[in-house]
């Protein structure tokens, strides 16, 4: 069925474009000739039924006068005045019969004198005996009309004669041909007379259209080829405003483009500036379709004008060296899979001269489609053959290298034809290497690598490699595990263990001792000449990058499933920046309610409808805000809506509004001054809004941040302690932090299911009343903690029992609802 519709929408072919002047026209003719064939149906009928209620009539009085003579001329004339009337009827070309009928349907007297005596039905053509009776029978005439005959016909019974007299009926037929052929030809000039009309008056509307509205459009449309200059003529539009209105549409359109060129221009004299400046040559590679862009600088780079070289993909790669061919595919197919953030390698392309250029090639992809494949990729290419060569000469080649410089070795070890069982890709990358190198120099930091480097190939003197490859991060490559002895993650996981003992003994520089971990991310892999060489290290970079997402000081094996949540984060990287700028996310409110059921202050949570995916989770979204520098843009948005609304809830009896923080956002050097204006422009008062840091983040919590929280708290802004209990709270920290309320989370206190549950609820309500802070309850989601913290003395909760979060609206229609019934007997309120 669907190749049947293809193929009858591949031979639809789009109608041909018509111009205003032939379709107007043709339109109004169109009109004139079905009003014109609607009168010519109904005007023909109509004046033949007119002239032929006239003939009737006339009929109709010959016979009446006929009666009234033979009544008038008595018994013994009636013979006489029937055969005079008839005899004078018969002078009467358009008269095709006349006869009068006596009781027995013979023939009293008629226009012919052959006809007297004989059978009325048998010598007149168009007589009916059974129309004849019944005229007789009623007393009342008949005029029957023959279209086949082309005549009318009268049947009309003599009543006023006495019953003895022979004479009963008068029997008349007239031929109506020359009736018909007179109403055709006065139809005819009628019909001429319309048609001279409605031509004329088609005419005139064609001459006013096209004054009033072709002409206009010719002139808008001349006018619109001038698109982008400062100004545009304005034409003479006629008199209709619908077409004014579109000029200055128009006007308005071109001043915009106008501005967007300038800022377009702008935009690209800069973009111009900084390539020209660094000698960048720029490649755009559109994957769908196989499009690329080379720059200038690209050509000229490898001895080439712009007309020389083509610009496609088969450019690039057919003048990659052979060494470095396989592993610059892999890489792209790599980075196109999500592995990897920026696209960072070292190529070696040819020249116009045959000789080999230097390049550092950088790239990202840009731009996804509906099912997430990358589907345009962009970069750059810088010569660096001169840096290159003198590191070269200096014999130094892993720095300069770096990267490809381990692929290199790593060729021989991943593509081996005579290993045997499985290899393992261990790639380390140190904690908190930059703080090394600010406390105790770049020479520190090179005493803290050498040390890392020995001891290393001190723990696994038996390893294939051993190097580091740039910066704070080495690769150690272990061979020869084999899958019969034990199992393979069983080995695997111990020298992993192994390595991370050479970080548990401290490190000395300058004669000071330093803990200083390392994350390990670990790929395994079977060595053999399929294997691309890019592949494990591409695996073990990914481990180690979400080995150092979720903690430090640890070790992940690779799995199929990080390239997901790594395409998965970028993803939402990309899709909240775009959010955020589109406005798809928003704040919803989740209400706090007293014992009474009594709405006393609100939540407000951020919530992000996508509009392809749906509802994200906060839990999804929220950690790549924080990662990828979205968190000040999302504190802006957090403070603007929520300052906003609670300028309309406290209309409703509102004073106090929750807002979620992180050390992040609170970090953000704006985040004081933004917070005092959006307070000051909604006229709020600070104490009215409510900061709440949950108590995960207190072991990220420094001084600076303690500082900004007291700073907070000097102006008036209140802080509350969230998920009290469920984090790694110490006591101590309470003292610390400005708080001036502890939020319990009900969800951790109420699953334990037995006393230990509510003993700790009273020793956290203990806490609270001893440091003399007010305390609630959020995740108030069951009846029976409703129950159970009610009993142990709580005024305030929170939680889907009560309440789910709802939008601002949803928010105000409850507090009017509940502001009519009252205060209520129950907090319940799904």
């Amino acid at each position: 069925m669907q190749t049947g519709m293809k193929a009858m929408m591949q031979r639809w072919q789009p109608l041909p474009k018509v111009s205003l002047m032939v379709l107007l026209p043709l339109l109004l003719l169109l009109c004139l000739s079905s009003m014109v064939a609607m009168d010519f149906v109904q005007g023909r009928d109509m004046m033949r039924d007119h002239l032929r209620t006239a003939q009737q009539h006339l009929l109709l009085q010959r016979a009446r006068q006929v009666e009234q003579l033979l009544v008038a001329s008595g018994p013994a004339r009636a013979g006489e005045v029937a055969e005079q009337s008839l005899l004078m009827w018969a002078q009467d070309d358009e008269l095709l019969e006349a006869a009068i009928i006596d009781r027995e349907q013979r023939i009293y007297f008629g226009s012919s004198s052959a006809w007297r005596g004989g059978q009325a039905q048998n010598l007149l053509d168009g007589y009916q005996t059974e129309l004849s009776r019944q005229a007789l029978l009623s007393g009342h005439h008949l005029i029957v009309a023959s279209p086949q005959r082309a005549s009318v016909q009268i049947y009309y019974p003599l009543v006023q004669l006495k019953p003895h007299l022979e004479p009963r009926l008068i029997y008349l037929e007239q031929d109506v041909t020359a009736l018909n052929d007179i109403s055709q030809a006065l139809f005819f000039q009628r019909l001429g007379r319309v048609w001279s009309l409605g031509l004329l008056w088609v005419a005139l509307l064609c001459w006013c259209g096209y004054r009033t509205l072709y002409l206009p459009l010719r002139r808008l449309t001349a006018s619109t080829r001038r698109f982008g200059e400062a100004e545009l003529n304005k034409p003479d539009l006629g008199p209709f405003n619908d077409i004014e209105q579109f000029w200055r549409q128009l006007e308005q359109s071109n001043q915009r483009i106008r501005q967007g060129y300038l800022q377009l221009v702008e935009s690209e004299q800069r973009w111009l500036y900084a390539i020209e400046g660094i000698k960048a040559g720029v490649w755009d590679w559109r994957i769908n379709d196989g499009q690329v862009y080379l720059s200038h600088h690209w050509k000229s780079m490898l001895g080439f004008r712009d007309d020389e070289l083509l610009s496609s993909f088969d450019t690039w790669e057919q003048r990659i060296h052979p060494e470095d061919k396989p592993r610059m595919m892999e890489l792209i197919r790599q980075h196109l899979q999500g592995h990897s953030g920026i696209m960072e390698s070292v190529v070696r392309l040819r020249h116009r001269d045959g000789h080999y250029v230097w390049v550092m090639d950088r790239g990202m992809v840009v731009d996804w489609d509906a099912d997430g494949n990358a589907s345009r990729m962009v970069g750059s290419h810088l010569d660096i053959s001169d840096e290159m060569n003198r590191k070269l000469q200096g014999g130094d080649d892993g720095q300069a290298l770096a990267r490809m410089g381990l692929l290199n070795c790593l060729v021989p070890l991943v593509q081996s034809r005579d290993s045997s069982g499985y290899s393992a890709l261990f790639y380390l990358d140190l904690d908190d290497f930059k703080l090394v190198n600010d406390g105790y120099s770049h020479n520190g930091g090179d005493q803290l690598l050498r040390q890392v480097l020995a001891r290393l190939q001190k723990q696994f003197p038996k390893a294939d490699l051993i190097r580091r490859v740039h910066g704070d991060e080495f690769a150690v490559v272990i061979s020869g595990i084999d899958p019969h002895q034990q199992p393979l993650l069983a080995q695997v996981e111990y020298l992993a263990q192994q390595m991370m003992k050479c970080f548990e003994r401290a490190w000395v520089i300058d004669g000071v001792e330093l803990h200083v971990g390392s994350c390990i991310g670990i790929s395994l892999f079977q060595p053999g000449v399929q294997l691309q060489t890019e592949t494990p290290l591409s695996q073990a970079e990914l481990a180690v990058y979400q080995c150092k997402e979720e903690g430090r000081g640890s070790y992940r094996l690779y799995k199929a499933e990080m390239q997901k949540k790594t395409r998965q984060r970028y993803w939402l990287r990309d899709a909240l920046s775009r959010g955020l700028q589109q406005g798809e996310l928003s704040l919803h409110y989740q209400p706090v309610v007293d014992n009474n059921g009594e709405i006393r202050s609100a939540e407000a949570l951020l919530r992000w409808r996508h509009p392809s995916r749906g509802d994200i989770a906060p839990a999804h979204f929220l950690p790549v805000a924080e990662r990828y520098g979205l968190a000040e843009p999302i504190a802006e948005l957090q403070l603007a809506a929520a300052c906003r609304d609670l300028a309309v809830l406290r209309r409703y009896g509102l004073n106090e509004l929750m807002i979620n923080v992180s050390p992040r956002q609170l970090a953000w050097p704006q985040f004081m001054s933004r917070l005092q204006h959006h307070l000051e422009e909604q006229g709020i008062p600070s104490s009215m809004l409510l900061l709440e840091l949950s108590e995960h983040y207190l072991p990220q919590l420094t001084p600076e941040l303690l500082s900004v929280l007291q700073q907070l708290n000097g102006i008036g802004v209140r802080i509350a302690l969230d998920h009290f209990g469920a984090g790694y709270l110490m006591l101590s920290q309470l003292q610390q932090l400005p708080l001036s309320r502890i939020k319990l989370d009900a969800r951790y206190l109420c699953r334990q299911g037995d006393a230990s549950g509510e003993s700790l609820l009273l020793a956290q309500a203990n806490i609270a009343s001893a440091l003399s802070l007010e305390w609630m309850a959020s995740g108030v989601d069951d009846e029976s903690c409703y129950r159970l913290l009610q009993q142990h003395g709580c005024s305030s909760f929170q939680g889907y029992l009560l309440s789910a979060p709802r939008s601002l609206d949803d928010l105000l229609m409850q507090l009017r609802h509940r502001g009519r019934q009252g205060q209520q007997t129950t907090p319940l309120n799904n």
